[in-house]
C-alpha cells in the first residue's frame, strides 16, 4: 500500500521547469548558432548535466556552467557560459507554485511527503516557504551530494520518510531524472507532463502520466483505496 509521496520541485510544483531551460537555450542559440534547433541544443545541455561525475560533487550552479560549457564546445560555440547561467538562475529565484499545487497538496493532506530536487539546499528552501509548501522533508542533491537519477538522493528521502521504495510514488516532470531514478528503486512513478510530450521509444516507462498536479490525487486514492484516503484527508496535518 502506498504510504508516503516524494515531488519533484521545478517543473512539478514550482513553474520553472523545462520551459525556462528551453527558453535559455533559445537565447544561446539566436545569439550564437541561428538555425541550431534549440530542442537538440537542450538534450545535449541535459546529457552533460545528468553525466556530472557524482565523485566530484558540484553544486548546482557550478555544475549547470560547466555542463552549459561542455554542450557549447559540443556545437563549436565560442561563448561564457555564466550570463546564461544568472539568467537561469534569475528566473529559477523569481519561481512561482503553479496555480493548482496547493488545491492538490491539500488533497493529499494526511500522506508522508517530501520533495526530492536537483537544487541547492537554502536556495529551493527559501522557494517552497516563499510559496507556502509544507514538506516533511527537503532532500536536495546539495544535501545529498548527488543528482537525481541516482539512486543515494532518493534513498535519504525513503530513510527521511521510514518508508520501502515499494510504499511511496514519485511524482515528478523528467523522465530522465524523476521516472528512471524512481523506477531504479521500485517506487511507481506519476510522469507530470504539462508540455504534452511525447515519450520516446528509448525513454523511461512511467506508471502513470498525468497533465498537471490535479491529476495525482485520484491516482492515489485509488493505489490506497478510497476508505483510507478519506480518513488521511480528514485530518490535516501538524507541523
Amino acid at each position: 500500500m502506498i504510504q508516503a509521496l516524494t515531488f519533484d520541485a521545478f517543473g512539478t510544483l514550482i513553474d520553472t521547469g523545462r520551459d525556462v531551460l528551453i527558453e535559455i537555450a533559445r537565447t544561446i542559440v539566436a545569439d550564437h548558432r541561428r538555425g541550431l534547433d534549440a530542442e537538440a541544443f537542450l538534450d545535449a545541455w541535459d546529457r552533460h548535466f545528468f553525466a556530472a561525475d557524482p565523485e566530484q560533487f558540484q553544486n548546482l550552479a557550478e555544475v549547470t556552467e560547466d555542463s552549459l560549457a561542455s554542450a557549447f564546445r559540443d556545437y563549436g560555440i565560442d561563448a561564457e557560459p555564466r550570463p546564461y547561467v544568472e539568467m537561469l538562475e534569475r528566473r529559477w529565484l523569481d519561481a512561482k507554485a503553479y496555480p493548482e499545487v496547493r488545491g492538490a497538496l491539500a488533497r493529499l493532506d494526511g500522506i508522508p511527503r517530501a520533495v526530492v530536487s536537483n537544487a541547492d539546499d537554502a536556495f529551493l528552501k527559501g522557494i517552497l516557504t516563499r510559496n507556502s509548501l509544507d514538506f516533511d522533508a527537503v532532500i536536495t542533491s546539495e544535501f545529498a551530494r548527488c543528482y537525481k537519477p541516482r539512486p543515494r538522493i532518493f534513498e535519504i528521502a525513503l530513510d527521511a520518510l521510514r518508508v520501502d521504495p515499494g510504499s511511496v510514488v514519485h511524482v515528478g516532470d523528467s523522465l530522465a531524472a524523476d521516472v528512471a531514478g524512481a523506477r531504479r528503486l521500485g517506487m511507481q512513478t506519476i510522469w507530470v507532463n504539462r508540455g504534452g510530450l511525447r515519450r520516446g521509444a528509448g525513454d523511461p516507462k512511467p506508471h502513470f502520466v498525468v497533465d498537471d498536479l490535479e491529476g495525482v490525487p485520484p491516482i492515489v486514492a485509488t493505489l490506497r483505496g478510497p476508505r483510507t484516503m478519506h480518513a488521511q484527508g480528514s485530518a490535516r496535518r501538524k507541523h
